[in-house]
């Protein structure tokens, strides 16, 4: 059997298979639209188009107020946003309002319709009445969904405009912008939806071959089949993409991302994502090696995204501390990497400690200088290590070169990281029975 077909194999089904996935959202049908809007929707104020160009400067807003693949429509009477989810209405005379509805809506995949009334409402799921439309005549439902009343700090007269409507929950913008994305988020149902599985891969000490082990474990996902993603946590290690000879690369990394603000989505993450010319299945995310503002950077919310659009996500953590404990607990399991040496197990340990209730699986890496067995490691740290990978002179070398993964494609490398993935899979599905897609040999 082709090791690489097996573990894209088992990366795909184990996303589908572990017990903690969620249920997925639904598809509203394709009924009819209500009847408003002949003015083009630009969100935040840009034209967004299928496959047009990132502008630059420009990457924020687009990526995670809109979706390129979406087209702003016009209809007679009103402004549309063009979404496969709920079927928002707007009310409201204030730009700034519809602007920002816009791109909430095109966040959370919603479709838009904007009247100048209540009654100009028909057939939508929710309806956003924006107080200030209120005030020319008595507080009014339009024709059907649940009713969300706006506001802004200054309003007056919001909660006694919300009891007269019934009692609807209020959103004071732009306070409550998360809150009403959330709201007009899809629904769920009760079937379960394509998660990744997230596995971040950390060094008990410095040099120990974390980065690397990272970098083969996502190939080796996506050499089988499995859409994975490779995310560099460490901003300290100055860029994933050179161990890939990708640094010259014109591409998104975190400093990009670090600047949005917002809903982020997925399915607009990914394909803005660079891919690796030799390895197709495999994005990348990484830093650069300019001075970067490392604190609160989107790294939760970038995971939880590529979650739902990925099979596997492999996180290299670099070392625990400096912040990056909140993204190890967004893993499934945490793969710590230590050298065989006393000191290493030692600092496993410390590692696996710091991880609190993070599952926690450990890979021997180096040359075995001081008689560190299997056993001997269970025996420390309560548990057996996953494996281990055979130490390879040649791959700094490899790493230096921009070969990494093609280094990692040798048989005994290939054989080993096929052999992790079918432990990860077995540790984290327990006794979920596995379905295997494909044709394997």
């Amino acid at each position: 059997m082709n090791t690489a077909t097996s573990t894209g194999r088992r990366a795909r089904a184990a996303h589908t298979a572990l017990p903690w996935h969620p249920e997925h959202s639904s598809t509203p049908g394709t009924e009819a639209r209500p009847g408003v809007g002949d003015e083009l929707a630009t969100g935040n104020g840009r034209d967004v188009q299928a496959g047009g160009p990132v502008e630059e400067n420009c990457t924020a807003d687009l990526l995670w107020a809109h979706d390129p693949s979406w087209t702003h429509r016009g209809f007679r009477g009103g402004e549309v946003v063009d979404g496969d989810g709920l079927r928002v209405g707007l009310v409201t005379h204030d730009s700034a309002v519809r602007e920002m509805v816009s791109g909430i809506c095109a966040s959370a995949g919603a479709s838009l319709y904007v009247a100048a009334t209540a009654g100009g409402l028909t057939g939508t799921d929710v309806q956003l009445l924006d107080v200030q439309a209120l005030t020319d005549g008595p507080a009014t439902r339009g024709g059907g969904g649940d009713v969300v009343l706006l506001g802004r700090p200054e309003d007056d007269g919001l909660w006694d405009a919300a009891a007269l409507l019934g009692g609807c929950p209020v959103a004071v913008l732009p306070a409550a912008e998360s809150w009403l994305a959330d709201r007009l988020a899809p629904r769920t149902e009760t079937a379960q939806t394509s998660q990744a599985v997230v596995v971040g891969v950390v060094g008990a000490v410095g040099g120990v071959g974390a980065s690397t082990l990272a970098c083969w474990l996502a190939a080796d996902a996506a050499a089988g089949g499995a859409q994975t993603v490779l995310v560099d946590a460490d901003p300290d290690s100055c860029g994933v993409d050179v161990l890939l000879g990708l640094e010259s690369l014109e591409a998104m990394r975190w400093p990009d991302l670090s600047r949005s603000r917002g809903v982020l989505r997925g399915e607009q993450l990914l394909p803005l994502l660079p891919g690796h010319p030799d390895q197709p299945g495999l994005s990348w995310l990484s830093w650069d090696r300019e001075s970067v503002q490392r604190h609160d950077f989107p790294g939760v919310s970038v995971l939880a995204a590529l979650r739902t659009v990925s099979h596997a996500v492999v996180v290299d953590l670099g070392r625990i501390g400096s912040g990056r404990d909140s993204l190890a607990g967004q893993c499934d399991v945490v793969v710590v990497a230590l050298p065989r040496t006393v000191r290493g197990v030692l600092a496993a340990h410390r590692s696996a400690t710091a991880l609190g209730p993070v599952p926690v699986e450990f890979v021997l890496c180096g040359v075995d200088v001081a008689d560190i067995d299997h056993s001997l490691v269970g025996d420390a740290l309560g548990r057996e290590p996953l494996g281990a990978v055979r130490f390879d002179g040649r791959v700094p070398e490899a790493a230096e070169s921009g070969r990494l993964l093609e280094r990692g494609r040798k048989r005994p490398h290939q054989q080993c990281v096929a052999a992790l993935w079918d432990q990860l899979t077995d540790r984290l599905a327990g006794s979920v029975e596995l379905t295997y897609g494909g044709n394997g040999s």
